[in-house]
């Protein structure tokens, strides 16, 4: 990991990535408070998460081809200023009094359309840059990052709304995007134009269907233990600032401490998914990995101070990250570099029809039944993604794929 932090284009990528992530924790927490406190409503918060996630449904596939075809640092740079922009955008209108709903719908598919290029082109960057032993140490740090940067940002930034408004959460929002395009820019980073790009759209596109075709174990993976990441960006993004506000009643402050302690958890993680899966083999750690999460989240309304919601938000950073660093190690083992882009958003399309129906679905259960129940449907995300886990080891012929040669089986 030291050799890592060591190379400067590393190092700068992955602390603009990490502050942009801060930024869209920031976005999460203000959009979200502004929708209940205008329309009172989980479900209305469910259908502007499903709007900010329709856009990398929509174009998800043919992102792929532009990552792959593309120099994704400076697409990474380009996104990130185009971001700032919308914010700013979106903040002159707050100021000026003129906000709508219409308005905020149009903000957030802008801003979807952002973040569903930009998370996959980093993952596709990162492992670019490093060689296969260090593919491990690379996800732990770009995991840590996503989840850590983008939930202690919300954090952070449930504390800014509680104290100094949306306004001024979202004006940080915006200074973290310019931050990040600027460090992403001064990394040196020779771009080597790859061949093929006369390659009709169509037949590149196919290729990442065509690689699912030949590897239906990484398929299978991919799909369950991708709901691990679909109970953190859809259940859990409607549950946790309703949990903090009606059952501790504790407000926006209240969902800074449980998502922050959460973020904790995650950067924590990158010691701890490497001792675990050292200790226990991958396979079991993820296992044990995704149980406790699932535990973890159906446990947190019933305690009698958010102080213990928060620690258990706190497991569930660091077990459920734990395990997003493993697949995530197991993806770049599995999938070529070349067309990395094109599996991903092949994936990234199933994620985010999971994200919205999870948000909505999380919405409708808290506003007609409870808090509690709708925790208990974010467990099941947690438990499908470890019969995932199981299912890749029934079948004999996918069992090396998160069995490694140097572990023993079970």
């Amino acid at each position: 990991m030291l050799t890592l932090l060591r190379n400067p284009t590393f190092i700068l990528f992955f602390l603009g990535n990490a502050i942009s992530l801060i930024g869209f924790g920031f976005n999460l927490i203000s959009i979200s408070w502004l929708v209940l406190e205008e329309t009172g409503s989980e479900l209305a918060l469910g259908k502007i998460m499903a709007a900010a996630t329709i856009p990398g449904v929509l174009l998800a596939l043919f992102a792929g081809v532009i990552i792959d075809r593309m120099n994704r640092k400076w697409l990474m740079v380009i996104l990130d200023i185009v971001r700032m922009v919308i914010i700013i955008v979106f903040l002159a209108t707050l100021l000026l009094n003129s906000f709508t709903m219409t308005g905020l719908f149009i903000m957030v598919l802008l801003m979807g359309t952002g973040n569903s290029l930009f998370w996959p082109t980093a993952q596709a960057f990162v492992q670019q840059l490093v060689e296969p032993d260090e593919y491990f140490n690379a996800n732990a740090l770009l995991s840590a990052s996503y989840q850590s940067g983008s939930i202690l940002g919300a954090g952070l930034g449930g504390l800014v709304v509680h104290y100094y408004g949306v306004n001024t959460a979202l004006a940080i929002n915006a200074l973290t995007y310019l931050i990040s395009g600027i460090l992403i820019s001064l990394a040196p980073f020779s771009y080597q134009g790859k061949s093929g790009n006369g390659e009709k759209i169509l037949t590149a596109l196919m290729k990442g269907f065509k690689f699912f075709k030949q590897n239906l174990g990484v398929l299978l993976l991919g799909l369950t233990t991708i709901l691990a990441d679909v109970a953190i960006w859809g259940a859990l993004s409607i549950i946790t600032i309703t949990m903090s506000r009606d059952v501790y009643l504790a407000g926006s402050w209240g969902y800074g401490i449980m998502e922050g302690l959460y973020g904790i958890g995650a950067l924590l993680s990158t010691i701890l998914a490497g001792i675990g899966a050292t200790i226990l083999g991958r396979h079991r750690f993820l296992l044990v990995c995704y149980l406790i999460s699932a535990v973890m989240a159906w446990l947190s309304p019933g305690f009698f101070h958010i102080a213990l919601a928060a620690a258990a938000y706190l497991l569930m950073g660091l077990h459920n990250n734990s395990a997003r660093i493993c697949i995530r190690t197991t993806f770049m083992e599995q999938i070529p570099n070349r067309i990395m882009g094109r599996v991903q958003t092949i994936l990234g399309v199933y994620t985010r029809l999971a994200v919205i129906s999870s948000a909505m679905l999380a919405g409708w259960i808290v506003e007609n039944y409870s808090v509690q129940i709708g925790m208990n449907f974010t467990s099941v995300h947690f438990l499908l993604a470890a019969a995932g886990i199981i299912l890749v080891l029934l079948i004999p012929k996918y069992r090396s794929i998160i069995v490694l040669k140097t572990e023993s089986a079970v």
